[in-house]
């Protein structure tokens, strides 16, 4: 057979048409399981009612009979398929949409673009006074808000304060220099009050002290 033989390759076994509907049905109803967390209640309220009957179930359960019956009704209609047991979208199909007159749009528009980025609660008055001219209904503050945003009328960009840097330098070290000649001071205080005065004690170590003491010991 040459190489360029188009040939089908299969991962998994073939199926037959009953073998293939019923390994079709195992994945979508574990699936459904995994997804929903209701469709898993719901088959589980179903599955004791086989099991022990109407009464035992919605006593069990606390579910309404036509509630109970709804499932039921779902998921023997669809051959007893646990995805039919998913919620649904409870989003209406026709929702309210915002319906505001394009000549205000277009007056909140130039009044921001002329005179900057003006918040709706500053515009309130002008729109107003644009509508009453006109004879139409005016805006409500929030509404003005959500014609801004969802319009897009913003024209300047925002101006963040940078942060300033320290013009103090940092006159303490968290950790000391390494000592590598002589010359670097070693100093301790304490302070005592007597009689209500302060007084203060210092005491200091060359690091060239501390060598030879250091070097007279290892002699001795």
């Amino acid at each position: 057979m040459p190489s360029d033989f188009k040939r089908v390759r299969y991962f998994r076994p073939k199926y037959s048409k009953k073998g293939y509907h019923i390994l079709m049905k195992m994945m979508q109803d574990g699936l459904a399981l995994e997804i929903s967390d209701v469709a898993g209640f719901r088959i589980h309220v179903i599955n004791h009612y086989y099991k022990y009957g109407l009464r035992g179930t919605l006593d069990a359960f606390k579910v309404k009979r036509s509630t109970f019956y709804d499932w039921k009704i779902l998921y023997e209609r669809s051959g007893r398929r646990i995805i039919s047991l998913v919620p649904h979208q409870t989003r209406p199909l026709h929702v309210r949409r915002m319906e505001t007159d394009w000549r205000i749009i277009a007056f909140i528009k130039e009044m921001r673009k002329e005179h900057g980025n003006i918040g709706k609660s500053m515009l309130k008055p002008f729109v107003d006074a644009y509508a009453k001219e006109l004879d139409i209904k005016t805006l409500a503050t929030s509404t003005i808000g959500k014609v801004i945003k969802r319009r897009h009328l913003t024209f300047e960009k925002k101006v963040y304060a940078k942060k300033q840097a320290n013009k103090f330098k940092k006159l303490r070290t968290r950790k000391s220099p390494r000592v590598t000649t002589p010359g670097f001071i070693q100093m301790d205080s304490i302070v005592v009050y007597i009689n209500y005065e302060k007084y203060l004690f210092m005491y200091k170590t060359s690091h060239q002290q501390q060598q030879e003491k250091y070097s007279s010991n290892f002699s001795n």
